[in-house]
């Protein structure tokens, strides 16, 4: 059984079908929110490769910026939102790319 999630997606889309920048909104639980004092994200495309990522967190609030460009080859991409307090919290989003 899966515990519920510490990170919800407010505005990430299930799928990304045109080239172009996009933010995507994520909610941290108010409960630990105040023990993150880092926050490190990693997206991947489906070949497994890193994509250029800009975050920054404010309070409970995380926000992602990225590019949809040519060098993304359609397929899943892995988002890893990695969180450290007192203790370590991972959680892992994915999307589609159908240019």
């Amino acid at each position: 059984m899966r515990s519920r999630r510490v990170i919800s997606p407010v505005s990430l889309r299930d799928h990304y079908v045109e080239l172009g920048n996009y933010t995507a909104k994520f909610l941290i639980d108010s409960a630990v929110s105040a023990d993150v004092k880092h926050v490190d994200v990693v997206m991947r495309n489906s070949d497994g490769k890193p994509m250029d990522i800009e975050f920054r967190r404010w309070g409970t609030k995380l926000t992602l910026s990225f590019a949809i460009n040519d060098s993304v080859p359609d397929g899943i991409v892995i988002i890893d939102i990695l969180m450290r307090g007192s203790k370590e919290i991972k959680e892992r989003f994915d999307f589609w790319v159908i240019k």
